[in-house]
């Protein structure tokens, strides 16, 4: 599990997830689903938390939420604790539920927040335990489509506002746009997820870095350092794109055709930042590891020989510095 998310702000969102200790399940009766839907009603009284989507699958669960006050790890913490002790109670167990802290992703609300929804209505479709989306009881999918009042916990006037200039009109267009995904492969929002927790554009992430770095100035915060590094990568690669005149998504989709930017890209991303070959590998496609390797050792042994390439690099450098 990727290290927990610190960060936390009021009226911001995040995808959160969290797992069964060793995938075990979380859920085994539907009184189960029902609790944990029970829960969040709690958490909403309690903090205030505001759930956009969601979905419970049989071993983890995924949540699209907002935080109008805060208080993100006490009502996670409240969560996940309430429901493992009525789990243990229920089913005759003791010790951990899940499987360490829940992963949170803090999400851009403009650019994702309808694309994360799409990709967690999808979930039990992808799982293969339905064929559409409206079939699986347990997600929010469902009170998309349907004209009558949600729980009062989950808002979903904000992502079919994304859609439709009036509610009915935001249903229809949202069933399509969730439909889409199943006439043809989409994008994994999660792929663009920066330094493993944040998934936004460039302006949002400077001004998440600018709204952090003055409170924890001099402090070692680890999710702040992550930004740091991830949209070092992003930066890399855009000024890459740039220069050789190509697009960010030929650069870092793996099943183009390799090239010589995503060759120089690779290249500067392992010598001007802190990332595993792992963690390099992932901004591109989800390469193996070994490829960013290869290409560096590539590129390092071609530009001790070929001048041109040497220019190359040495004009994308300045500019990435």
């Amino acid at each position: 599990m990727s290290r927990p998310l610190r960060i936390e702000i009021e009226g911001a969102f995040y995808h959160i997830t969290a797992r069964g200790n060793e995938k075990r399940p979380i859920f085994l009766l539907e009184r189960d689903f029902g609790r944990f839907l029970d829960s969040l009603e709690r958490i909403y009284e309690r903090y205030g938390v505001l759930i956009h989507s969601y979905v419970l699958m049989t071993n983890h669960y995924h949540l699209l939420l907002e935080t109008p006050r805060g208080k993100l790890s006490a009502a996670l913490h409240d969560l996940n604790t309430a429901y493992t002790n009525y789990f243990n109670r229920r089913h005759d167990r003791v010790g951990h539920l899940f499987q360490g802290r829940y992963r949170g992703i803090l999400v851009e609300k403009d650019s994702y927040l309808l694309e994360l929804s799409r990709y967690i209505h999808l979930n039990p479709v992808r799982a293969k335990m339905v064929r559409r989306p409206e079939a699986y009881r347990w997600s929010s999918y469902s009170s998309y489509l349907s004209p009558r009042d949600s729980p009062k916990w989950l808002r979903r006037e904000d992502i079919l506002g994304q859609i439709g200039n009036n509610l009915a009109k935001g249903r229809r267009k949202y069933r399509q746009f969730v439909e889409e995904g199943l006439r043809r492969e989409i994008k994994d929002p999660l792929k663009e997820v920066i330094g493993g927790i944040a998934l936004g554009g460039e302006k949002f992430l400077e001004e998440l870095k600018i709204r952090l770095e003055e409170p924890m100035r001099g402090s070692e915060v680890p999710a702040l350092r992550e930004i740091h590094r991830g949209t070092d990568v992003q930066m890399i690669v855009e000024k890459v794109a740039s220069f050789y005149g190509v697009s960010y998504e030929k650069i870092t989709q793996r099943e183009r055709p390799s090239h010589r930017a995503t060759q120089v890209a690779l290249y500067l991303a392992r010598k001007k930042t802190g990332f595993s070959l792992n963690e390099i590998a992932g901004f591109f496609g989800g390469r193996h590891y070994t490829a960013v390797s290869a290409a560096f050792r590539r590129i390092e042994a071609r530009r001790q020989q070929d001048p041109r390439l040497e220019q190359e690099l040495n004009k994308i450098e300045r500019k990435v510095s």
